[in-house]
């Protein structure tokens, strides 16, 4: 695969690292990538430091689509925040008229 491709599947395994991460460790965060994106720890490691040389396409594939699942759950959690916090605002407004 070219070398666009490679930086693009690094930081889609990077991103998905970070997404992990919040309060917890590095080492937690790269294992549970690992596990969502159907990685090995060490494959995952190389993404985050820049050391892979190549992807499969058959890994660029897998990985885009286990991403774009990550992102679809993460914006319907969102959209449920946001639905709570309508309904607490509006539960203030209606308590102080």
């Amino acid at each position: 695969m070219t070398e666009a491709v490679v930086e693009e599947f690094s930081d889609l395994v990077s991103q998905t690292v970070e997404s992990r991460r919040k309060g917890r460790g590095i080492k937690v965060a790269i294992v549970e990538a690992a596990r969502f994106l159907g990685l090995t720890e060490r494959r995952v490691r190389a993404c985050l430091y820049r050391e892979i040389r190549s992807v499969t396409a058959a890994e660029w594939l897998s990985v885009r689509a286990r991403f774009a699942a990550h992102l679809e759950a993460e914006a319907r959690r969102l959209d449920a925040e946001a639905d709570l916090m309508r309904v607490r605002l509006d539960a203030l407004r209606n308590e102080a008229a």
